[in-house]
């Protein structure tokens, strides 16, 4: 299931479809295989099967892409593909610089806002496969060390 759609990408940049493409499907596919391995890389722990620190996932050694509730990363599936695949196509990337660039930083730094603040609020994952993740089925990113 995608975590994000033309309407969703609309509500973040009202004039995603004013620029002569009119669809962004395939750039928000790529943004959401970003997204899912960033989850992979920064929450889920494959060669332990735990959840950075935690053993809640003793017994699950392989991380599905497709238990992860989609509605959490819309948001970050959109700014990554701003920051990353859209704008950088409408920006003439000259030495002056231009707006697109501009807003390629912009929804770069809330694209890595975004996935701090769902990374340590807990990911949704199903973890039994039954189609609703319950209270026992979210998992924050473990902090182990205390950071100034």
């Amino acid at each position: 299931m995608p975590f994000a759609t033309n309407d969703d990408l609309v509500k973040y940049f009202p004039t995603a479809m004013d620029h002569g493409i009119g669809d962004w499907t395939a750039e928000l596919a790529m943004a959401q295989g970003d997204v899912e391995t960033i989850v992979k890389t920064r929450w889920f722990n494959p060669e332990f099967g735990t959840v950075r620190g935690r053993s809640n996932l003793v017994g699950y050694p392989t991380f599905d892409a497709a238990k992860l509730t989609s509605s959490q990363w819309t948001r970050a599936t959109c700014y990554r593909a701003l920051a990353v695949y859209i704008l950088s196509k409408l920006s003439t990337f000259r030495p002056e610089g231009d707006a697109f660039r501009e807003q390629l930083a912009f929804f770069q730094n809330r694209f890595d806002e975004e996935m701090n603040l769902q990374l340590g609020s807990g990911v949704e994952y199903d973890l039994d496969g039954d189609g609703t993740v319950e209270t026992g089925e979210k998992f924050a990113v473990a902090q182990d060390r205390l950071y100034r």
